[in-house]
This record gives C-alpha cells, sequence and structure tokens, in this order.
C-alpha cells in the first residue's frame, strides 16, 4: 500500500471514528446519520535528489448505515479532495484535485473508492496522475480490484509519478 492510500485509508478511519459520536436508534430502518468530515494530512516523498513535500486536504459529507439492532453496516462519504506538491529543491508545486465515493462496508472490513480521486497536470506536461475508475481494498489495505486507466495511475504505478512529475 502506498503513502497516498495510506492518507486515504486514514481519512476513512478518522472520519469512521466519528461513529462512536452518534446516536444509533435500535428502531427498525432508521436513517443513516449524516454529518460533515475532514481531514487534512502532510507527508513527505523520497524522490531521490528532492523531496515531493505534500499537503492533503479532504471534506466530506459522510452517511452511516444501520442495521435493524442499530449497529453500523456501512459509511459511505463523498470527498472533495485537493492537494499540493512542492519540490523542495525548485520549489515547483503541482496542484491536485479529486471528487470521489468511499464506501467501508463495516462488516467484512472492505474499502471501495469510486470517481476521481486524484488528478495532476502539469502546465506544458500534460496529465501526470490520474486515479479515477473504482478500486476496493480488502479489510488489511490489499488492493483485490481495479478498474480504471493503468497508464496514470498512482495507485498501479507508485508514488514514482509524483517524482516524474515534480522533476
Amino acid at each position: 500500500m502506498n503513502i497516498r492510500t495510506i492518507a486515504r485509508t486514514t481519512v476513512a478511519l478518522v472520519a469512521g471514528g466519528g461513529m462512536g459520536l452518534a446516536v444509533w436508534s435500535p428502531a427498525g430502518a432508521a436513517p443513516p446519520t449524516r454529518m460533515p468530515v475532514e481531514f487534512h494530512g502532510t507527508g513527505t516523498i523520497d524522490c531521490g535528489t528532492f523531496q515531493d513535500n505534500f499537503v492533503d486536504d479532504f471534506f466530506g459529507d459522510q452517511a452511516i448505515y444501520v442495521d435493524r439492532t442499530g449497529e453500523p453496516i456501512r459509511i459511505v462519504t463523498h470527498w472533495t479532495h485537493t492537494s499540493t506538491d512542492t519540490n523542495s529543491v525548485t520549489g515547483l508545486a503541482l496542484h491536485e484535485h479529486g471528487h470521489f465515493t468511499e464506501t467501508i462496508d463495516v462488516v467484512t472490513g472492505t474499502f471501495t473508492y469510486t470517481g476521481s480521486q486524484e488528478v495532476l497536470n502539469r502546465p506544458g506536461f500534460g496529465v501526470i496522475i490520474q486515479d479515477t475508475g473504482r478500486q476496493v481494498y480488502d479489510a488489511d489495505g490489499n488492493l483485490i480490484f481495479f478498474a480504471g486507466g493503468r497508464n496514470h495511475s498512482e495507485v498501479i504505478q507508485g508514488d514514482e509519478l509524483f517524482c516524474e512529475g515534480l522533476a
């Protein structure tokens, strides 16, 4: 699992942590509990001759679905993601963005991401990162299904794409 996937999983866990604050109603099919969530994080990718210093911001609307006994069974979050990646030597900064849906199956522990998670373009170069489509991870964070473009996918090709884009 790469650093950005870890960040996305952290988003889910941080956001899901709010479940303990919700009041669960054991009566029948209760409507989902809805709440705004956000996550902000920073990190560094070692690119050899420079560092990619990034700042991620996630803002979302989360719905927590419960079963008839009031136990959470599914968490669905619609995320807006922005990030700035900066070359530590040249100062070149690139901005990425995304709008995607994250679904956590609480029973099985799987995470599913659909939509445009990350798009990063560099003027004069074109597409650097384009993670769009559908990804499913098991409870251990292993990618078990991927449907989307592979040519510019950080999920498939790794963090090196950020380094190449900032070089």
